[in-house]
């Protein structure tokens, strides 16, 4: 029997240790890949069932006639959302039906809120699914270009609806005390379009 020559055997006892730490590290880093997938499957499912539960509830807030019933279920609805965990980038692309770089955008453009952008972009679940409710209902209606446009028109048309001085002037004309609907609408409008004082 020949026995091997000591360098030979050294050398490839290196090479076998080199190729089991190289196929560790690569078990390595597809178990993480496979684990951060499995992360924004579970995330992405996350926010559509949220977003489904919560577009059910709007669903019933409207469909019925005791305020106090559509009260409850809209508290319901704004707790659901304001606790959500943000919502990415990515996911919140697939819930609006369109592609990364106009979520990114619609964020620049103030049309989305931003929670975290480091590691990643994070979005405002609450702000989302107004956006994606909002971008729903255009599509519906055969609407498919200037969505952001039209989205920032709804979201203050709803912004105008929800307001405290809207509601007491409603309350003003149903007792025949207030201004038309067309003259808060306007005066709404100039309010909100004027520069703050520290503005050019």
């Amino acid at each position: 029997m020949v026995d091997a020559k000591p360098g030979k055997a050294s050398a490839g006892a290196v090479k076998k240790r080199k190729y089991r730490a190289a196929s560790a590290g690569s078990d390595h880093e597809r178990a993480g890949a496979t684990q951060t997938l499995r992360r924004k499957e579970v995330e992405e499912r996350a926010a559509l069932a949220l977003f489904d539960q919560a577009q059910r509830l709007d669903g019933v807030a409207a469909s019925t006639h005791e305020a106090d019933t559509r009260d409850t279920v809209r508290e319901v609805v704004h707790d659901l959302l304001a606790y959500a965990e943000p919502v990415r980038a990515t996911v919140a692309a697939k819930i609006l039906g369109v592609d990364e770089k106009t979520v990114r955008a619609w964020v620049t453009e103030g049309l989305l809120t931003q929670v975290r952008g480091k590691p990643r972009l994070m979005l405002e679940a609450e702000r989302l699914y107004a956006v994606a409710t909002l971008v729903q209902d255009l599509r519906r209606v055969g609407r498919t270009r200037n969505l952001a446009e039209a989205v920032w028109h709804r979201l203050q048309d709803q912004e105008l609806l929800e307001s405290d001085q809207l509601a007491d002037s409603l309350r003003q004309m149903s007792q025949d005390e207030g201004r038309p609907w067309r003259e808060i609408r306007a005066e709404w409008g100039s309010r909100n379009s004027e520069p703050a004082a520290d503005e050019d």
